[in-house]
């Protein structure tokens, strides 16, 4: 159980206050210890900087650096098997961006990359059908049910065809009048036997 004095009145509303300086100073240091690591990592090939800023860091801060480093960095991650924690490795392949990196820093980094991917995307019926087809043909299921999809894929991947004359559907009014319109008519094929009876 923690160990603190508890504030109160006056004294709380100055230490949120000086915490919000607190907090921006904090992402401003951290921004400028986590480009430092990377430009050693950069110069001198070597993630000793890089994994010690991220093993210091905050449990609920060291993902947001991870991918900073990932994106940003010349280097790859290898997690723990526990799942906590990991080792930061030197990535002969990739390039350093300290540009890049110098833009966003590591604390809104996770937020940036999270607001840029919730535009909505454009729904596709072929590339929807295309992975219907996909998961049928993994799992086994009936060839005929997979041609089936096939061929609505192709319909709807093929030029769309417009018929010209062609009289429209009908609204849903007309659909609920149609059943009290057929009820009045008279069936043709009744009218000759009612006559044949009656004469």
């Amino acid at each position: 159980m923690a160990q603190f004095a508890i504030i109160t009145g006056k004294a709380l509303k100055n230490a949120i206050a000086g915490r919000g300086q607190q907090i921006a100073t904090f992402t401003q240091r951290e921004h400028q210890l986590a480009v430092s690591a990377l430009a050693h990592l950069g110069e001198h090939n070597d993630v000793i900087y890089v994994q010690a800023l991220y093993d210091m860091s905050p449990a609920n801060y060291q993902r947001g650096l991870r991918l900073w480093f990932l994106e940003f960095g010349k280097c790859t991650f290898k997690a723990n098997e526990t799942g906590k924690g990991g080792a930061f490795i030197y990535a002969k392949s990739k390039a350093s961006d300290i540009e890049g990196a110098m833009k966003v820093a590591p604390a809104n980094f996770e937020k940036e990359g999270k607001e840029s991917t919730t535009e909505a995307k454009a729904f596709s019926v072929t590339e929807y059908l295309a992975k219907v087809v996909k998961k049928l043909t993994d799992e086994g299921a009936d060839v005929r049910v997979i041609r089936a999809i096939e061929g609505a894929q192709k319909v709807a991947a093929g030029p769309v065809v417009v018929v010209r004359n062609q009289k429209p559907l009908p609204a849903a009014a007309e659909k609920a009048a149609a059943p009290k319109r057929a009820a009045k008519k008279a069936d043709p094929m009744q009218a000759p036997a009612a006559n044949a009876v009656a004469a």
